[in-house]
């Protein structure tokens, strides 16, 4: 109830003006969203909504009842989780999540609300830790994963999602290639060559 009746103090306070400004509150009484209206009490302006404690958690811009521009989403220690952003309600353009730390973990791109092409995932540390091809919010082409020294640990390529298909290649972390595998469809991998005995014959 509590939420309810300050809307309406602050719609009917706002009336005669073009945008006015809603707080809902919790049970507790700590304002936990905030945001701007238009007269016909659509979100049109500046959004924010906030832990239970206080400290922001989203920030975000509506048009017209829509999400516009930037959209970020905190880590209570107030660092961004998320950034990502909008164009009439739908994803478009760069796409970021982060440690808590700060650093990024994973940067990809949308256009028109689907992921498609190169995601990169990072450690802590900042280090690479993959790159994959995206096609339709899906893992659908060449990856690479990485060590956290930087050394490249798996190579080859997904099919419809994080199956491995075709040549798979593993290393150990200073480089050196350990062995090479073939992958059918159903992400079924043979060994097909080691360091130590070279190539492999298929046993039948």
């Amino acid at each position: 109830m509590r939420n309810i009746l300050l809307f309406l103090v602050l719609g009917t306070f706002g009336s005669a003006c073009k945008q006015n400004i809603v707080k809902i509150e919790s049970e507790n009484g700590n304002v936990i969203e905030e945001y701007e209206v238009s007269e016909n009490q659509v979100k049109n302006g500046a959004y924010k909504r906030f832990f239970e404690s206080g400290e922001i958690q989203e920030t975000a811009t509506y048009v017209n009842g829509k999400l516009e521009g930037e959209r970020i989403i905190y880590h209570k220690n107030g660092k961004p989780e998320i950034r990502e952003f909008y164009k009439d309600d739908v994803l478009e353009g760069d796409y970021f999540s982060y440690y808590e730390n700060g650093q990024i973990e994973i940067s990809s791109k949308y256009s028109n609300g689907v992921m498609n092409g190169p995601l990169t995932k990072y450690y802590e540390n900042g280090k690479v830790q993959e790159k994959v091809q995206m096609v339709d919010n899906t893992e659908n082409g060449p990856f690479k994963e990485y060590f956290e020294n930087g050394q490249i640990h798996w190579e080859g390529q997904y099919l419809n999602g994080d199956n491995e298909f075709g040549l798979l290649k593993e290393y150990d972390e200073n480089g050196q290639l350990l062995k090479k595998m073939m992958c059918d469809s159903l992400a079924v991998c043979r060994t097909i060559w080691t360091m130590k005995d070279g190539d492999i014959k298929p046993k039948y």
